[in-house]
């Protein structure tokens, strides 16, 4: 099983600016990999994750998925905020066609957030909505898991935890980590890749992607998030 891109060109419009994301990009990601993808800042990572996703759709060339694909780690806008935090839970794993009775119970007891499930997602207070957002994703059983710049989250013991889930879901999933950080893809990536000049270039290792893009293009870290916003 993979997820490929196969002669993608997409343009991002906005009003009358048109950017160029990707022109005739090829890429292959196995999905039983832990594939780091390295790129500067406006290169086209989000772009990249919302293609792999489905959420954007190529202007010509097509996106191909082998493999169940995860909407991205602690992605708020894939919950509503008017519904609540089980309500949410209940809704993806549907979605995408889990039962989402044990999935909710192991949510409740990785993130001990209690009785705030129940409550409106909008009125989480950041720590309920950090833990909640950071669990949701790794709760699913996907084939693939994706990563667009943050992959734990959290504080103290919470964070640890976060990180060990991680560790465990790479055992048996693949991961896409989409970062400007070449710390974070170094330290769980297995296959590299480079978004540089429209391409997505297949690289030896990441000094070689980091030598391409240019140090001073990236923007370093851990890939940890302490909370998320109040708007997710």
């Amino acid at each position: 099983m993979n997820i490929s891109l196969v002669n993608v060109h997409k343009t991002l419009r906005q009003k009358t600016t048109k950017t160029k994301i990707f022109e005739a990009a090829n890429a292959e990601f196995a999905a039983d990999r832990v594939t780091g993808i390295l790129a500067p800042p406006r290169s086209g990572k989000t772009t990249l994750v919302g293609l792999t996703t489905g959420k954007l759709r190529p202007d010509s060339g097509r996106v191909k998925r082998l493999s169940l694909v995860s909407f991205p780690v602690a992605a708020g806008g894939v919950f509503n905020g008017a519904l609540t935090g089980r309500e949410n839970l209940a809704f993806l794993c549907r979605v995408f066609g889990f039962d989402p009775v044990p999935i909710i119970r192991f949510i409740l007891e990785f993130t001990e957030i209690g009785k705030a499930i129940d409550k409106p997602f909008k009125n989480l207070n950041r720590d309920e909505r950090t833990r909640l957002l950071f669990t949701a994703c790794y709760a699913i059983p996907f084939d693939t898991y994706l990563v667009d710049e943050s992959i734990i989250g959290g504080r103290g013991s919470f964070r640890t935890q976060c990180e060990d889930l991680v560790r465990e879901r790479m055992r048996t999933s693949g991961f896409i980590i989409v970062s400007s950080s070449p710390t974070l893809i170094r330290k769980y990536c297995e296959d590299i890749f480079a978004i540089d000049n429209y391409q997505i270039r297949r690289m030896n290792d990441v000094d070689e992607a980091e030598a391409l893009i240019g140090s001073d293009r990236l923007r370093d870290g851990d890939g940890a998030l302490d909370l998320v916003s109040d708007g997710g």
